[in-house]
């Protein structure tokens, strides 16, 4: 058997584009902070009884309409989420009913954000590898716009909701390079959704500690490059482009500074869709790499946020 890895991707985004005029409008935001600091012009928020697992259902059925995987060829389904439509059942369970996969698929969910789908390739390589399994589908999908308060100036403006679905499997265009994991549980509550759990006493919409969770961001994720790169016995300059969590233009723009990479080969894909936690990397891959020319042969990743958590890997397409 080879070698597994990505195979193809494909993303869903909700129908309704909330536009920067919109959200000035109705809060008063200061506009040029949301255009030119975090780099966003819209973001696309879920209808009122459009849930989770719809979006995921969603990025699935791309995934299996406009690729050769078959549904029955699936062993495995994860799917990525901190916004579950319900505590139980797991959202991978709507998903595989949905999706018409066979009831041998094992499915399961991760309870991650913004680091949750390189996480998930980890997750997925382990147990394909240790089970034989041939196909996987990694899903990730959000819908923060159902636990923030759109008064908020912090989160608000920032986050959009959306999906992704990676097909893993056998001979893919980009295998999996070994991993860096890493978590500072000590700082959890600079990214907290109260009472969103079993602690229904403590009902409170999402709460961030911008200042907190970059800090931690500038401070973890430079280590985590150099431990990555250095496992998969690479340095900076074999890097052709760089991936991270599409948190805001600014912490991108900052940490290309802060690791003296050019600013040419740090991808950035948030002006339209916003901070899509779990799914703005696969999200810019689909985007940025898969579906537009010649492919680069090394590109790094890194996701990092809620928990405070980070996870690095590079792919190659060689």
């Amino acid at each position: 058997m080879g070698s597994v890895g990505i195979k193809e991707i494909k993303f869903f985004v909700p129908g309704e584009a909330v536009s920067n005029d919109r959200v000035i409008e109705d809060h008063g935001f200061d506009e040029q902070f949301i255009r030119e600091k975090l780099g966003i012009l819209s973001r696309h928020i879920a209808a009122e009884d459009e849930y989770t697992s719809d979006l995921a259902t969603a990025a699935g059925a791309k995934l299996l309409d406009e690729t050769d995987l078959d549904p029955n060829a699936v062993d495995l389904l994860i799917v990525v989420t901190q916004t579950p439509d319900y505590c139980l059942p797991q959202v991978s369970a709507l998903v595989q009913d949905r999706l018409g996969l066979p009831s041998s698929v094992a499915a399961l969910d991760i309870n991650l954000g913004c680091s949750g789908y390189v996480y998930g390739l980890s997750v997925a390589q382990g147990m394909m590898e240790a089970n034989g399994f041939d196909n996987a589908i990694l899903i990730t999908a959000e819908t923060y716009s159902k636990i923030i308060d759109q008064k908020d100036r912090a989160t608000a403006p920032l986050f959009g909701d959306g999906s992704s679905a990676t097909w893993l499997g056998r001979n893919p265009a980009y295998k999996l390079g070994k991993f860096d994991f890493g978590t500072f549980g000590k700082k959890s509550d600079s990214l907290i959704a109260r009472g969103s759990g079993m602690r229904r006493d403590l009902i409170e919409p999402l709460y961030m500690n911008g200042q907190n969770i970059f800090n931690f961001v500038m401070s973890s994720i430079p280590k985590s490059v150099a431990k990555c790169l250095e496992a998969n016995e690479l340095t900076a300059p074999d890097i052709d482009v760089w991936i991270f969590h599409q948190a805001s233009r600014y912490v991108l723009k900052t940490l290309a500074m802060r690791l003296n990479i050019p600013t040419e080969k740090v991808l950035v894909d948030i002006a339209d869709i916003g901070n899509t936690t779990s799914s703005t990397i696969p999200i810019a891959l689909c985007r940025g790499i898969l579906s537009n020319g010649p492919r680069p042969e090394k590109i790094f990743m890194s996701g990092f946020g809620v928990g405070l958590s980070w996870a690095s890997v590079v792919i190659m397409s060689k």
